[in-house]
């Protein structure tokens, strides 16, 4: 479950932090990666304050399946339609949206129900792991500057790829992560149904 659940983790956040830091450039990256980390820090807070047995409850994991999946559609929609970019100008003037590339990441991370998985799973297994209290909070916390340097790097790399790209081959590339979005978003969907099933 641990496995499958980092898989999906990973998926619509690392387009999403794809899309954005070619369309804005890196000081709007660096905010969804803000916003991701940022979520996932809400995210161990909720647990360490009693809410993990309420976040594995079938119920509230079948709404935040739901809410993803939303907010997976609608971004990935966004992304397919979104003009392609001609101008440095255009660039500039679309990296001062920096308050909304934070909430896109936090947002696509914190509503993925699979997140919460993972993080149940990265805390129990620190839990049994170690004696302290304290341990276990340095382990988390590395983990965390460590989610924090993976999305600087990709953020990083992504920027460089942008040098690579003209106009038209960054609007394929946008489509093909909207149509990438738009599945994760079905597969959202297909967990919901399967739990209104069963």
């Amino acid at each position: 479950m641990t496995g499958v659940g980092t898989i999906i983790f990973l998926g619509p956040v690392f387009f999403t932090l794809l899309q954005i830091t070619l369309d804005r450039g890196l000081k709007a990256g660096f905010s969804v990666a803000i916003g991701i980390l940022s979520s996932d820090i809400l995210i161990v807070f909720l647990f360490y304050f009693g809410a993990r047995e309420l976040f594995q409850d079938d119920e509230i994991q079948f709404w935040l399946a739901a809410i993803g999946g939303i907010v997976l559609l609608v971004l990935g929609l966004k992304y397919i339609w979104i003009p392609a970019v001609s101008t440095e100008i255009k660039l500039k003037a679309s990296s001062l949206k920096t308050a909304g590339a934070f909430v896109n990441g936090f947002l696509v991370n914190f509503v993925n129900p699979f997140v919460f998985l993972v993080w149940i799973s990265i805390i129990t297994y620190a839990e049994g792991k170690f004696d302290t209290q304290q341990e276990v909070g340095v382990y988390i916390s590395a983990a965390l500057l460590g989610i924090l340097a993976t999305d600087s790097i990709k953020v990083l790399l992504a920027h460089r790829l942008k040098a690579l790209l003209n106009p038209i081959l960054l609007k394929r590339l946008f489509t093909l992560i909207g149509i990438v979005l738009i599945g994760f978003s079905i597969r959202l969907f297909v967990y919901v149904a399967m739990q209104s099933i069963s």
